[in-house]
This record gives C-alpha cells, sequence and structure tokens, in this order.
C-alpha cells in the first residue's frame, strides 16, 4: 500500500486485503458521458490501480455544460484524454491509458470491471456495470459471470456457538456448570451456559426441541425464565442476555444452503472459491457441521471465565477445525484466506446474474406494477429503441409521441403489463436524451460503490437493475 494514512479510513472497511485488491485491479470505461466519468471519479478517489478510458468523441459545448472534468478551454480535444488527465490529477497512485477509439479491443485483455456508459454491452466474461441517465431517470445494470461472496458483511452478525450440538469438550463444560451459589455467581454465568442448560430442560419437558417460532420465542423463553425465579431483577442481566440471544442456540442452515444453491462448472475446478466449496463439503460429510470460526460475542460473566471460554475451548476447537479444512484443501489455498473464509462460513453469498442479452430478448416480471420507477425501466427501453431504428432520441413532436407510443405498447405486452400512463410518455420526450451532471453525480455514486463491491468480493452487489427516480428521489431494484 502506498500510504498506510492516505487510504486509513476505507481500510477499516474493507480491509487490508480489499484494499489490494482494489489497487491490483484493472478497471475499463467505455464512454467518457457524465455518469460513468463520475463512477471512474469515485474508483480513482480510493486507489483503483490501473483505469483504461476509451472514447472516440471530442469535447463540445454541451460536454463543458454537463460534465464536471471537462473544462471550457478544452473544446476539440479528445474526451478520452481530457477525462484521463483530470481524473488522474485526484490520485497520484492510480495509473493507466486512454485511447480515441470507437471500437476497443478486449480479446485476450483482463479486466475486474467494465464500465459501459451510456451504451450497450453485450459481453459476458468481465464484472459488467451499464450506465444510463435520461433527463431526471437513472439506470445502473450489474452483471457479474461468477459471483461468490466471502465476506458479505451483514448488518446483524451470526454466530457459531455450537450451543445445540456442542462438541465434546464444549459439552463437558456445559454440563459441569451448576445452577446453584451466591447470587454474584448465579448473575456471572455466561448466557450460552444458560440457553444449553435451558434447551435440555425444555426437551425434559416435552420430549422434543423447540422448533417453531412460538416454540422457540415463547415457550423456550419461559424455560429460561424459570431457571431464574428465586433471583431479584438486578441479578437477571445474565438471563435476558439470553433470551436476547436465543437464535444463538439453534443451528444455523445458511451454510447449507450455500452448498445446496451453488453450481459449479467444470472450469471452476481450480479457482478459490471452488476449492473451498470442495473442502467445505468434505468437512461436513465428515463432522456434520462447518468448521469452527473464531467470531465469539461479548457477554456477561466473570472475566477469567470469558478468557477460558473463549481461549481454552472454542480456541482450541478452532485450530483444530482449522488444521483439518486446511489439509482438504491440498495446500492450494493460503492460510490468511482459508481463515477469511471459515470466518465467514455462515454468511457466503452466491449471485448468479442473467446477462445483458437474456433481460433484452426477455427481461423478468415483477410485481410492482404501480411503481414509478418500473414504469421508467420500460419507457427507457422504449426510447433506447426509438434511438436504435430513428438513430436520434424521440422529442416532444407529435409524430414522436406517437412512435414512441407504438414501442411502448410493444414493451409492455413483453413484460405483461397493460400500459404506461400517457403523462410519464410526455415526460420521457421533453428529455429529449438530455444527461443532467446532477443525476450522473447520483447514479456515480451509487455505482461506484457497487463496483466495489464486485472488485473487493466483499458485501452483497445488487441483483441486478436499479432504477433512480429524480423526480421523487427514489430508486428501486429489479431483478430484470
Amino acid at each position: 500500500m502506498s500510504s498506510n494514512d492516505k487510504y486509513d479510513r476505507q481500510v477499516r472497511i474493507w480491509g487490508p486485503h480489499g484494499q489490494a485488491r482494489l489497487q491490483n485491479a484493472r478497471v475499463l470505461l467505455l464512454g467518457c458521458d457524465p455518469v460513468g466519468v463520475e463512477t471512474l471519479k469515485n474508483l480513482v478517489l480510493p486507489g483503483i490501480g490501473y483505469v483504461i478510458i476509451v472514447d472516440n468523441k471530442l469535447v463540445t459545448e454541451q460536454d463543458i455544460e454537463n460534465n464536471f472534468f471537462i473544462p471550457h478551454d478544452t473544446i476539440g480535444q479528445s474526451r478520452a484524454k481530457v477525462v484521463f488527465e483530470y481524473l488522474l490529477e485526484m490520485n497520484s497512485d492510480v495509473k493507466g491509458e486512454w485511447h480515441q477509439l470507437e471500437n476497443y479491443n478486449i480479446n485476450d485483455q483482463k479486466f475486474d470491471l467494465i464500465i459501459a456508459n451510456e451504451q450497450q454491452f453485450l459481453e459476458n466474461k468481465f464484472n459488467l456495470i451499464e450506465l444510463q441517465t435520461y433527463g431526471f431517470i437513472g439506470k445502473i445494470r450489474l452483471y457479474s459471470p461468477k459471483c461468490h461472496i466471502i465476506e458479505s458483511k451483514p448488518m446483524n452478525q451470526k454466530y457459531d456457538l455450537r450451543i445445540f450440538n456442542p462438541f465434546q469438550e464444549l459439552k463437558e463444560y456445559f454440563d459441569s456448570i451448576e445452577f446453584e451459589g451466591d447470587v454474584d455467581y448465579l448473575a456471572h454465568i455466561p448466557y450460552i451456559v444458560i440457553l444449553y442448560k435451558a434447551l435440555q430442560k425444555y426437551h425434559q419437558i416435552n420430549g422434543k426441541y423447540p422448533i417453531t417460532f412460538k416454540e422457540k420465542h415463547q415457550d423456550f423463553k419461559q424455560v429460561i425464565l424459570s431457571l431464574c425465579d428465586n433471583l431479584e431483577y438486578q441479578y437477571k442481566g445474565n438471563f435476558y442476555e439470553a433470551i436476547d440471544n436465543i437464535d444463538q442456540a439453534f443451528e444455523s442452515q445458511n451454510w447449507k444452503n450455500i452448498l445446496e444453491s451453488t453450481e459449479m462448472e467444470q472450469d471452476d475446478n481450480e479457482s478459490q472459491f471452488y476449492i473451498l466449496l470442495q473442502a467445505l463439503r468434505q468437512f461436513v460429510q465428515i463432522h456434520g457441521v462447518p468448521p469452527l470460526s473464531k467470531a465469539f460475542p461479548d457477554m456477561k460473566c466473570f472475566t477469567q471465565t470469558y478468557v477460558h471460554l473463549k481461549n481454552n475451548i472454542y480456541g482450541v476447537r478452532i485450530e483444530k477445525d482449522f488444521q483439518i479444512f486446511k489439509d482438504l484443501c491440498q495446500n492450494k489455498i493460503n492460510d490468511e484466506t482459508i481463515r477469511l473464509f471459515i470466518e465467514n462460513v455462515q454468511d457466503l453469498k452466491t449471485i448468479n446474474y442473467r446477462t445483458i442479452q437474456q433481460e433484452l430478448q426477455q427481461p423478468n416480471q415483477v410485481d410492482d406494477y404501480d411503481n414509478d420507477c418500473y414504469i421508467w425501466y420500460i419507457l427507457l427501453r422504449s426510447v433506447n429503441e426509438f434511438y436504435q431504428i430513428n438513430n436520434r432520441w424521440p422529442n416532444q413532436q407529435k409524430s414522436d409521441i406517437q412512435l414512441l407510443q407504438e414501442i411502448v405498447v410493444k414493451q409492455c405486452k413483453l413484460v405483461n403489463v397493460d400500459s404506461v400512463p400517457e403523462s410519464h410518455i410526455l415526460e420521457i420526450c421533453r428529455y429529449e436524451g438530455s444527461k443532467l451532471h446532477m443525476i450522473a453525480s447520483v447514479i456515480g455514486g451509487m455505482a461506484s460503490q457497487e463496483a466495489v463491491k464486485l472488485i473487493t468480493n466483499q458485501f452483497v452487489p445488487i441483483n441486478n437493475t436499479l432504477i433512480y427516480d429524480g423526480l421523487k428521489s427514489e430508486a428501486s431494484i429489479f431483478e430484470f
């Protein structure tokens, strides 16, 4: 990393390994219209590694009016050259190149992301963000050939505490704890012990473990409270902590879902994710559960108790599981990546994106017909088809409105929608293909966040289309 201080704040979000992925990434920008430039700007600032800007146009007065990175004294110059020079002034760590070309050959090249700026791009070998702004409307379309996310970073962290099915050493510890003694001792029993004891008592009473939501959050809760009947309220903090964490008493099924839903193709055999997933399958076949992760929550208990649990019981098991899992990876994956995978095994995500070509031929139908953003999506498809036919955007002339209405009818049939309001058709004709910098800034901000997700393989990107309505300042995500 060039400067720890320079990127300190963002490294706290996606870590040194995430920053390394950014700084080693190659990004291709096709076209220098405002929305793509705004998106790339937001990648240059955090230190994207190498950018390639391709555009065949010269700077015009219209560019000066709607593109912040094209100054007034550059009219007649290459847009690619001007944008490239001004963008890279913002971060000296970023390198790259520009080309004044209409068709750029991507064969035999590797890109971590392609940004298709105000144009369709049907290539499906690389991560892709397709962008369009049209008056007050904006669109972001994502595609990734293989989107396997190890670090999904959910809002609520899940802990694998093995309360429901403890390993031998943990079970022996649970069984050794008695609910007898002075109030100070009882008030510092770890909540994971309380949950285990409550599970055993529930099973003893009912002959089974709680399954339904009511059984878990009402009946089981009463069993927990019965364990502290004789304590005054001020000494029941750890018992209420157990109630707050009832879901942790039961096995998470997330890792099962990823094993069942992820299909690997033959050419994936040597990919890191494939190797890790195969190792997980083998580990589960042997042990019935995934390897134990190091995530361990705070809890109300004595310090020496907490340290003993974390280091001597869970910690020892974590290292045993790690060594077994590492052997299953057959020295094909480094230790850091293996630990990262195990740490996030409960929150693995896979997204199977539809290609742009599939969407163009037959978009998925959605139920949100009354959503204005859905209406704008249909109209964006319609004006794009109008442009392909006439090589210009529709205006407010009666003939253009009628022709666009005919196209809208066809697009509505494609998505099984009866019609769109005439007011929306008139509004989009009013735009006549205009590109507003304020809309480009909003879309560029959102698109760059999705770009970081695709490049760093962290957080969960949208699937697959975001439509922004600048008239209402609203946005919706659709899986077309």
